[in-house]
């Protein structure tokens, strides 16, 4: 769900849970934060391997010096 985030989000409780107005909760902005985390981590690592395999006889190893730690902030 693509959630816009305003300046005002969340001003006077709102926004904190759906009986207090708002179309998106925090734990909906949250949830969609962390998955936009994920996937460009994905994404990132995807890249390195590719860098890899294209680097050909060069002595070079992106994957396993770039690559991110796991994510902490994750969805339960």
């Amino acid at each position: 769900m693509a959630t816009r985030i305003t300046e005002r989000f969340g001003d006077g409780g709102g926004n904190i849970t759906k009986s207090h107005g708002g179309e998106a909760t925090l734990s909906d902005a949250l949830r969609d934060g962390i998955d936009d985390v994920a996937e460009l981590r994905t994404q990132l690592i995807a890249l390195l391997a590719k860098l890899d395999a294209d680097a050909g006889v060069t002595d070079t190893d992106y994957a396993s010096t770039l690559t991110p730690a796991a994510q902490t902030l994750t969805k339960g």
